[in-house]
Formats: C-alpha cells, sequence, structure tokens
C-alpha cells in the first residue's frame, strides 16, 4: 500500500507542477488542477476498495496520514475556485486584499469550529484513532461532517481532518495573495516556472529548515525559520503551512526527534558505501 500511494501522490505532485509550468493561472489553474486531483482520488479509492489491509493499524495509517494528504488538496483547489468565482471585478490592490482578508477569516472560522478534533490532532493523540480512523457505523459528537461518506472507503474522522488541512492551505494561499498585494511587486512567484518538486513529507522539509537555521549556515546564521521556509517552498513549489505546528511535534516525538535528518545520514551512508564496493 505504501509503495502504491506513494508514487501515486508524487504523480499528483508531479502532475501540479506541470500545469503550473503551462502558464496557466487563477480560476484555469485551479479548475485544471482540481479535475486532476479528482481523477488521481479515483485511482486511490479503486486501488483501496480491491485492498485487504494487514491489521487495524494499517488501515488507521491510510484514513489518517494518507488519505487526507489526497482528499486535502481536492478540497484545496476546489475551494480557491469558489474564491475565484467570488472575486470582485474590481483591479484596485486595496479592495482585493480586502476581499482575500475577508474569505481568510471565513476559512478560519470553518477551521476552528470543531475545537475537540482540532485539540485531538494538534495534540498529537493516538489513543481514540482506533474509533476516529477505522471505518466503522458508529458515530461520534464532537465529528460533525456534512460530507455524503461511502462508508467502505471513509470514516468520518478522516474526511474532517482532510477538510482542516484543506482550510489550512487555503489561508496559506490567500495570505501569500494578501502579502503580494500589499507589496509593490507585481510578479506572482507562483506564476513561474520551477522544475523541482518536494514529494516528501512536509514535516521533512520543515525539519530540514529548522536545521539549516539551527546550523547557523545562511547568511551567517541571520536568515530566520520564516525566511528559510520560505525559500524552500518556492524551491520545490510546495505550501508547508502553519510550520511552526509541526515544529512542536517534532519536538516531543518519541525516540529519535530528527527522523529526516537521520534518513538523508543512512541513505548518504548507504550510496557512499555502493559506490566503494563498485
Amino acid at each position: 500500500m505504501r509503495k502504491f500511494t506513494k508514487e501515486l501522490y508524487q504523480k499528483m505532485q508531479l502532475s501540479i507542477q506541470e500545469i503550473s509550468n503551462s502558464g496557466i493561472v487563477g480560476f484555469d489553474y485551479y479548475k485544471t488542477c482540481y479535475h486532476e486531483t479528482i481523477e488521481i482520488s479515483r485511482k486511490l479509492k479503486a486501488f483501496i476498495l480491491d485492498y485487504q489491509f494487514s491489521d487495524e493499524k494499517e488501515e488507521i495509517e491510510f484514513f489518517k496520514d494518507i488519505k487526507p494528504r489526497f482528499q486535502s488538496r481536492l478540497m484545496y483547489f476546489k475551494e480557491l475556485i469558489q474564491v475565484e468565482v467570488q472575486k470582485p471585478l474590481v483591479s484596485e490592490k486595496r479592495l482585493l486584499a480586502k476581499y482575500y482578508r475577508r474569505s481568510s477569516n471565513h476559512y478560519s472560522v470553518l477551521a476552528s469550529r470543531n475545537q475537540i478534533f482540532l485539540h485531538y490532532m494538534r495534540s498529537n493523540f493516538d489513543s481514540g484513532d482506533h474509533l476516529l480512523f477505522v471505518r466503522s457505523s458508529d458515530s461520534f459528537d464532537f465529528i460533525q461532517t456534512d460530507l455524503d461518506l461511502d462508508e467502505n472507503y471513509s470514516t468520518p474522522a478522516s474526511a474532517e481532518l482532510a477538510k482542516l488541512i484543506s482550510y489550512e492551505l487555503v489561508i496559506d494561499h490567500l495570505g501569500k495573495k494578501i502579502e503580494r498585494l500589499s507589496s509593490n511587486s507585481n510578479t506572482d512567484p507562483s506564476t513561474l516556472p520551477r522544475q523541482l518538486v518536494w514529494t516528501g513529507r512536509k514535516a521533512a522539509l520543515i525539519e530540514l529548515a529548522y536545521g539549516l537555521q539551527s546550523a547557523g549556515i545562511i547568511n551567517n546564521g541571520n536568515a530566520s525559520v520564516a525566511q528559510i521556509i520560505e525559500a524552500l517552498e518556492y524551491i520545490f513549489n510546495v505550501s508547508t503551512g502553519k510550520y511552526y505546528r509541526v515544529f512542536q511535534n517534532i519536538r516531543i516525538r518519541q525516540g529519535s526527534r530528527t527522523l529526516f535528518m537521520d534518513e538523508v545520514i543512512n541513505a548518504l551512508n548507504k550510496r557512499m558505501d555502493e559506490t566503494d564496493m563498485k
């Protein structure tokens, strides 16, 4: 399962990158990406409906970690289409920025509606995962979803998590639009062609950013985490969202707190060992 879903997610990211490189912007960009993510989502669903999870742990992994990553991207582009459709027909930057701020506030309210579930996820709890992320006919009062769910492919908590992630992605996207409108720059960096795409975990990129800042090797140690994050996001065509919250979860990891760094070290050592043997 992991191999298939990882490759499918990479395919989705690369497809979105190709659409970005094509020069399409605005409504047409969001709509094209939305249709692409629909096709990817259909392939994911077809695979899972024909797949037998090895145990409850694997099922939880899918509905808590994997499916929301796909579903949130679909929801993200759907919401951006709505934002674009409702955008006022004005060219004045001040009025556009006002509209985007109002839209951002709207999504902030939506994201904070389910405080109990929000606290559960942000606190990195897992004691209730067997109830929240395993397919069941049982319902929970604090998971209120308006989605029409396929019981064979969904859990209410999985759908709710995808919505929360999508809202944060939208808020981050709108924040960047507001920032550009508030500056003197007329260039939208998101429309510039970029060939590199981050296909790993966002937490890994955030761990890398904090590592680079802590090592003091950029701008003689004067670069902030925010500046490094922004640069990495641009280079790798990815949005990390509220990275500081992810860092809080990294800090309280059990065992090694530098999972990505450890993976990089092991992978590099393995490559050098293999090269030495040639």
